[in-house]
Order: C-alpha cells, then sequence, then structure tokens
C-alpha cells in the first residue's frame, strides 16, 4: 500500500455508481482511496450516510421533486456565475433528449458533476455510459469504466443498441477495470485499448475469511446444496433443477436451496411442481450478508450453473468460509476454480455433468473434501485482500492522469 505521505498529485475523484451508498466494496473503496484523493459522490442518496474522512464530498441529487427544484435552482445559479459556458453546454446536452421530464431528471443528474467538476469519473455500470460519455467529450473529464458481470457478458449480446455504444465509446474512453482476465477479453470485442484495462479481482469481506471452516462431510442425512443468484436466466437454475430431479429419481437423499428469489419466479416454481421436488428444493429470499455466513455454514456444497459470469461473488465468498464449490466453466470461473484442487468444475448447460459431479461430490473422502476447502481458503486468503486492490486502483488512476488524453 503507498504510503500517505508519499509525494503524488492528489486527484478529484468520483466514484459513481448513481446510488448512495453503494456496494460493500464499493463503500471500502471510497474510504480507502480519501485517504489520497479527494472523493467526490454523486447520484441519489437512498439511506443517511456519513463519512469520517473530510476528503469525501457528497452532492446528492435530491428525490423529492420539490427539494430537487430548489437544490438545483441553487446549482444553476453557481454553474451560472463560475462556467456560464458549462451551463450553455449542459443545456444543449439536455436538449437531445425527448420528454421535457427526461430532460429536466438528466439535468439535474448531471449539474452537481458539471459544478463540481472532477479530474476522473469512475463509471462502475457500464450501462450508465452512454449518458455520461459527454463530460469526457464536452468537459474534459477523464473516465475510467468498471466491467462486471451481466453489463459486458451477456447485455450487450441481448441488446445490439448496448453493443453499438460500447463499440462507439469503449475505444474513446481513458481506462477500464476489469474484475476477471475473462472480461478483460469481452471488452476488447468492443474496441477497449488492452494497454488501459487492469484487472483488480473484487475482494473478499474479511468476515468471510474469519469464519472459516474445514469441510466436514455430512453423517446420516441428505446432501445440502446451496445456490445463490436472482432468478435469471443466465443463472442455469432450469438445469441445476433437471440434475436435482435425475437424482430424485435415482434415489440420492438431496435438498436443494436457492437463496436470493425476491419475488416466487413463476418458470421456476412450475419447474418444481412438474418433477414433483416440492420436498426436495426451496426458493429462499435475499439473506443479507451478515446472517448469509451462518446459512452458508449449513450446506454441504455450493452450485454455481451460471451459463455466464464475471467472477461470481458467491462462489468466492464460499471457498472463503470453507463451503466446497461445483461451478460452471463460465466467464472467469476458471480463474479460480481449479479442478480438485480449489473446487470442481463442470461444463456449461450440462444436466448430466452436475448430476455426475453432485454425485462424485457425495461419493469423496471427508479428507479430501476438507483438503480442497483449505486450498481453497488460502487461494482466497492470497489472492483477494482488499490491501492488494486498493494499490491496484491507486495505480490505475495514477496511470489515467499520466497518460489519457481527453479527446
Amino acid at each position: 500500500m503507498k504510503d500517505k505521505n508519499q509525494s503524488h498529485k492528489r486527484l478529484r475523484i468520483a466514484i459513481f455508481s448513481g446510488s448512495i451508498p453503494s456496494t460493500t466494496f464499493i463503500e471500502h473503496l471510497i474510504e480507502s482511496l480519501s485517504e489520497f484523493h479527494d472523493i467526490y459522490l454523486f447520484g441519489t442518496r437512498s439511506k443517511i450516510v456519513s463519512y469520517p474522512a473530510s476528503t469525501i464530498s457528497i452532492y446528492a441529487t435530491p428525490k423529492s421533486h420539490w427539494r430537487n427544484l430548489f437544490v438545483s435552482f441553487i446549482r444553476t445559479v453557481h454553474l451560472g456565475l463560475s462556467n456560464p459556458s458549462g451551463l450553455i453546454k449542459l443545456i444543449r446536452e439536455v436538449k437531445t433528449y425527448k420528454s421535457t421530464y427526461s430532460r429536466w431528471i438528466w439535468y439535474t443528474k448531471f449539474l452537481p458533476i458539471i459544478l463540481h467538476r472532477p479530474d476522473i469519473l469512475h463509471i462502475q455500470w457500464a450501462k450508465n455510459l452512454e449518458f455520461y460519455y459527454f463530460l469526457k467529450r464536452d468537459f474534459k473529464v477523464r473516465i475510467i469504466l468498471s466491467l462486471r458481470g451481466a453489463h459486458i457478458n451477456y447485455s450487450p449480446i441481448v441488446d445490439p443498441k448496448l453493443a453499438e455504444t460500447y463499440g462507439r465509446l469503449f475505444p474513446k474512453l481513458d481506462g477500464f477495470h476489469a474484475v476477471s482476465e475473462a472480461i478483460a477479453k469481452e471488452a476488447q470485442i468492443y474496441g477497449a485499448d488492452p494497454s488501459k484495462i487492469r484487472v483488480i479481482r473484487s475482494p473478499v469481506p474479511e468476515q468471510f475469511i474469519k469464519t472459516f471452516k474445514p469441510y466436514k462431510k455430512p453423517v446420516d442425512r441428505a446432501l445440502r446444496v446451496i445456490s445463490i443468484g436472482r432468478a435469471h436466466w443466465i443463472k442455469g437454475y432450469s438445469y441445476a433443477l433437471e440434475a436435482i430431479a435425475l437424482l430424485k429419481e435415482a434415489g440420492m437423499e438431496i435438498e436443494y436451496s436457492i437463496i436470493g428469489i425476491r419475488d416466487k419466479s413463476e418458470p421456476l416454481l412450475y419447474q418444481i411442481t412438474q418433477h414433483g421436488l416440492e420436498d426436495h428444493v426451496k426458493l429462499i429470499p435475499y439473506v443479507p450478508q451478515k446472517e448469509l455466513i451462518s446459512k452458508l455454514h449449513q450446506f454441504d456444497v455450493l452450485l454455481l450453473s451460471s451459463l455466464k459470469e464475471g467472477i461470481a461473488n458467491a462462489v468466492l465468498e464460499a471457498m472463503a468460509i470453507g463451503l466446497p464449490v461445483i461451478s460452471t466453466d463460465c466467464g472467469g470461473m476458471n480463474e479460480v476454480v481449479i479442478p480438485n484442487k480449489t473446487g470442481f468444475l463442470i461444463p456449461i448447460r450440462d444436466v448430466k455433468a452436475i448430476a455426475e459431479e453432485l454425485i462424485s461430490f457425495s461419493e469423496s473422502t471427508e479428507a479430501d473434501l476438507k483438503q480442497i476447502s483449505i486450498n481453497a481458503h488460502e487461494y482466497i486468503k492470497s489472492h483477494f485482500n482488499a490491501s492488494d486492490k486498493i494499490e491496484a486502483f491507486l495505480e490505475l488512476y495514477d496511470y489515467v492522469q499520466s497518460n489519457s488524453n481527453t479527446h
């Protein structure tokens, strides 16, 4: 980690996700970076949050329309007095939006960013890029884009307009943060310059690492399998359920739970009913992180049946606490799940492979599975610790400031 007294240019960096506060990792990133740079937060405040560092500044857009009207009026006056040409550019940009309402909403979102213009705008979600790119074009704000999961793996595949946007804008960006080598390669398909991409894997929260327990094989009860994630086709749950049905028909004692099903999914419920799996499958709503760790320790193996992923946080967290993992070989999963060393890999869309791997797992010795759980835990400790990741972000910001153009 850099010495906070080390000589380097202090930058104004906007960590932008659109929501204040943001995810656990982004919040940790904000607080850690504030030792070295001035951090600006823009977006809508979902709850009251305060930061101990005086170098973190919040410029929220109020949710209340009346309060937003008042705050935006004051901001408009300030911008008009301090940077009249900037106000003209902003008005020109929002005029490209079709409706009066959308013009107003986007005007109030852009206004504080232009008023407090950061050196670097670090956009956390790729789908936001199209709206905020004009800040680079018209205001010379350098843009770094984080590349995660859905936004790069499959959204541009199912949305040709998004793919066109990526192809048009990726070559013009100043830097990229990719959570896996696989996602870095995906970005290059849309013209991202590989020299501007830094692979910085998301760290695993310390509480998962601290609650590690070496694997113990269950005695005289059903094999308990867990998956985590929303009810979306990309998660491959239909294949997992087909595999559970095969194992049930073969007489295997097995229980399968899926955590993260916020609303009862009709396709999943239909499939469960169709195969008579009501006594074998549970759909569990979202579980807060504090409760998730103790919940995970109740299971024997985590199954990732996804068709596409960056590197799934659920897998990393399971590895950290000592829960063995069976994962499809999708996206960047083979960067962390090393067959028979840190977990088990299977092909995507392969019901038979899922079933066979679960059988093989149930027949493995406790000693073998215990060693795999230890290997996985040590891998997470050495490759996914937070301090290394902050250092990597600092280096990325230094690179962007020193090497990028603003055109």
